[in-house]
């Protein structure tokens, strides 16, 4: 059996045979946790329970099917395809009888009758998957999404798995197949199980029957279909070793209904392989020969109240007290009563969820842009489902960079790696200005510098280490485009002391590490930065950004009344702009203007306090007495990163501010340095995201004739995906299309699901946030400059022939085409309202504003 739609799919988000061994698809809504399904249907990742369970199971949670005919079972199987980890062994939860050495994970249900193959087609925020078996009568496709919906950050958080199958019977015969659910009771040894029905909606609600739990380990699980016959096996047999699921598989197994099976008493034994108990629901069809049905399904989950679990460690990887600890409230709790709540609400708005989450990924995926451009963009999204974010109780967000095994990575919305994305800001602005709003309220210091790690609760403490360059004024620049993006003065005006304070710190006495005491323009003193450690004296990298937050902060100051502000801030960014263009470029890229033996750079802020994230003295940490140098500098180096500030300005808005023809040397030199198409002969003392064969570009090169530090900067060997989307999208920005996609095909080729999760990007930890980076690769090809202040819209297309490319901004999203001379711009969702139109220099003005509601369109006309 095939699929139309499924076949006419590009290759790359086909996934079969190796390419889907490594598959894991998130699955729930933004900041509400979830799980994810593998390339071979198994649900994997259950972390919805307030923190991350990568690698693990709830049970042995799954979907199952079996055909009958005339009271005769034809066959039944899990909806699972070939075991696809080490077959010594997954991991497990007991050390005596599972995990490597004890074979495949019997929660994978290895053991139970499956489909012989599966076929994935993932394209964010959906994934299909296509099951057959030439034992099984029938043809099962299933379609799993959440509802992920560009402007509507409320329903893109609801904590659900929406599962629609696709039964098509191709025998000559009308056959009955009952489809069911399996769902574990997480975390649960004695399950609280009730089964319901009410206007057409069947689910099953699991909770514990330990009325002692903690607050912030009670709720619930559902799981809930909308199929007219439904059969309900409340709970599993208790027994223990394997019993509940060898009785299940025998009363699945078998031709019938389920049993009804229901304890009202809690369990009285621990079960021994330490399962949560499960709960069934089942789906009965009858389906004509050759005919089709669908049936669907919802799991959702409800955990109001999460554990700040980390809150008393005294580092990153310290151990955490046994103490009690503060709570946050999620969004998704405020919303939805419990977890039937919002599975019911699934299940009734099915349709308009549904058409509006596929909407979006038909029209990016629909777009001429480049099958890797695709790739990167909406694949990186998948970390917003992911137990990397969290939304607390008013729908602000508050992240990790990343996440562990079991724990997140890297505490606090951390602004020198949030600083790259820029997914938020144009399909969800919302919720992205929630993290500028909580930033200037709750980081800045008395002294006006914005600490970099965010505490929680929020007002409850600074982060030890103090503000950070790329960080610190990455807030002002993003500040700057929320405003062009959102149109809303009265918002910036509301924080627009906090913004002014931060730009002051940059030459306030009070500021310790002496940036710019001088008030010149350039950048100096002690900076620290992303790579975790400080720099010195003046550099392209985070020079770049003090300038481009200059020169958002004189355009801001103006629209609040700010003259004096705004005259000095535009005078200092001139000046240190400047400066960068004649100093700090070599001829061939820009550097950090250093000189590595001069140990008296240190001697200012050698005043006792340690050095970053180390716990060593800071004399000790920066300079080499065995080398005569400083350590952990850029030097003269070619870093990915060089222009990173130019490239934060045009992508708010704020245009060049360096000499164009040395920035399009610069971005060359970044590619012809620093891209590997292999990296077999590479040096990397570092972590290890690239390697042998495959291609990545590296942080920072020292091509011949340029001196190398003997103790360069942190990973500088290393290739992050976060500065591989980021440099590719500058690149492409400056019309250097080749050698951008160079960069994007190489991490998309090291994704592609036999090497790499193609929804995971890693860098310190899974599902690390600067790798949405890669959404400004959209916007790259179509030229998108957006400004909702003035009421305009710009574009200018990467491409001479016809295209489709794809924009987000403001209030809505859509599309622009040029298809035979003809140039329109479409809304499919959202209001857009415009004074002026530009597209390849090419400028509509509109004598009164021009308003398109979706499904409108604007024309152009012939070009």
């Amino acid at each position: 059996m095939s699929w139309d739609d499924l076949a006419s799919i590009e290759p790359r988000f086909h996934y079969a045979g190796e390419r889907s061994r490594y598959i894991a698809f998130p699955l729930g809504g933004i900041g509400s946790g979830g799980l994810s399904i593998s390339g071979s249907g198994r649900l994997v990742d259950w972390s919805i329970r307030n923190r991350p369970a990568l690698q693990g199971y709830n049970g042995y949670s799954h979907f199952a099917i079996k055909a009958e005919k005339d009271g005769t079972l034809l066959d039944a199987r899990v909806l699972n395809g070939p075991y696809d980890l080490n077959p010594s062994g997954a991991p497990g939860l007991r050390r005596m009888f599972d995990g490597f050495g004890h074979g495949a994970n019997r929660q994978t249900l290895a053991g139970v009758p499956h489909f012989k193959s599966v076929d994935f087609y993932g394209r964010f925020p959906t994934a299909d998957l296509v099951f057959s078996d030439p034992h099984f009568p029938g043809d099962v496709r299933l379609t799993a999404l959440s509802p992920f919906i560009p402007h509507n950050d409320r329903d893109s958080s609801m904590p659900v798995a929406m599962f629609e199958f696709e039964i098509v019977n191709p025998t000559a015969d009308a056959l009955t197949y009952t489809l069911a659910g399996t769902l574990g009771n997480y975390g649960s040894n004695s399950g609280r199980h009730t089964f319901s029905q009410a206007d057409g909606i069947a689910s099953l609600q699991l909770t514990s029957t330990d009325s002692e739990l903690p607050e912030t380990q009670r709720g619930d699980l559902t799981i809930a279909t909308d199929a007219e016959d439904v059969d309900h096996t409340d709970h599993h047999y208790r027994g223990q070793w394997f019993d509940d699921l060898a009785v299940y598989w025998k009363e699945f197994a078998r031709p019938g209904r389920l049993p009804t099976r229901h304890y009202d008493q809690p369990r009285t034994s621990r079960h021994m392989s330490l399962q949560p108990e499960h709960g069934t629901l089942g789906a009965r069809v009858s389906v004509p020969a050759g005919g089709r049905r669908t049936v669907r399904f919802v799991i959702s989950w409800s955990f109001p109240k999460g554990d700040i679990y980390w809150a008393f460690r005294n580092k990153p990887d310290g151990v955490i007290p046994d103490k009690a600890t503060p709570s946050w409230t999620n969004y998704y709790a405020t919303q939805w009563g419990d977890s039937t709540a919002s599975a019911t609400d699934a299940l009734q708005r099915w349709d308009s969820l549904a058409d509006a989450t596929t909407g979006f990924r038909d029209g990016l995926f629909g777009t001429t842009l480049p099958a890797e451009v695709k790739d990167a963009s909406s694949a990186t999204l998948a970390l917003l489902r992911t137990a990397t974010v969290i939304r607390l109780e008013n729908g602000a967000l508050w992240a990790w960079e990343g996440q562990h095994t079991n724990d997140g990575s890297c505490e606090g919305s951390c602004t020198h790696v949030w600083n790259y994305q820029q997914a938020l800001a144009h399909l969800f602005p919302a919720i992205e200005r929630t993290l500028r709003e909580t930033e200037l309220t709750y980081n800045m210091l008395p002294t006006g510098g914005l600490t970099f790690r965010q505490k929680l609760p929020l007002g409850s403490s600074f982060d030890i280490i103090g503000p950070c360059v790329d960080g610190h004024f990455g807030a002002i620049i993003k500040t700057f485009r929320d405003w062009k993006l959102s149109g809303d003065t009265e918002w910036l005006r509301r924080y627009w002391p906090q913004v002014k304070r931060a730009i002051e710190y940059a030459w306030s006495a009070e500021n310790p590490d002496r940036w710019d005491p001088g008030e010149t323009g350039i950048l100096s003193g002690r900076q620290h930065q992303t790579l975790d450690m400080e720099l010195f004296e003046p550099n392209s990298w985070l020079g770049s950004m003090y300038v481009a937050a200059l020169l958002a902060t004189a355009e801001m100051a103006e629209a609040m009344g700010d003259v004096a502000l705004a005259e000095k801030a535009a005078r200092l960014g001139k000046a240190g702009a400047d400066y960068i263009d004649t100093e700090l470029f070599n001829g061939r890229w820009f550097i950090q203007k250093i000189d590595l033996g001069d140990k008296s750079v240190l001697t200012p802020f050698d005043v006792g306090r340690n050095a970053g994230v180390l716990a060593d003295g800071f004399m000790e940490t920066y300079w080499s007495d065995e080398f005569s140098e400083l350590k952990y500098q850029m030097g003269e180096g070619c870093i990915s990163d060089q222009i990173l500030g130019l490239w934060h300005a045009e992508v708010a808005g704020l245009g060049q501010f360096l000499d164009k023809a040395k920035v399009a040397t610069a971005l060359r030199s970044v590619h012809r340095n620093n891209f590997k198409p292999s990296l077999e002969a590479h040096f990397n003392p570092g972590r290890n995201y690239a390697y042998e064969d495959e291609a990545g570009l590296l942080i920072a090169t020292y091509p011949e004739g340029i001196r190398q530090p003997m103790v360069a900067a942190p990973y500088a060997e290393e290739v992050w995906t976060g500065i591989e989307y980021m440099s590719a999208s500058h690149m492409i920005m400056n019309g250097l299309v080749d050698e951008g996609m160079d960069v994007v095909r190489a991490a998309r080729n090291r994704h592609d699901g036999s090497r790499r999760n193609p929804w995971n990007d890693i860098e310190c930890g899974s599902y690390y946030a600067r790798s949405m980076s890669a959404w400004q690769l959209v916007n790259a090809f179509s030229g998108l400059q957006a400004d909702f202040v003035a009421g305009t819209l710009s574009f200018d297309p990467k491409s001479s022939c016809d295209y489709r490319l794809f924009w987000s901004a403001g209030q809505s999203w859509g599309e622009l085409s040029l298809l035979g001379g003809q140039l329109t711009l479409s809304v499919k969702a959202g209001a857009l309202q415009l004074s002026s139109l530009t597209v390849a220099g090419n400028t509509q003005s509109f004598a009164q504003p021009l308003r398109l509601a979706a499904g409108q369109s604007f024309q152009f006309g012939a070009l």
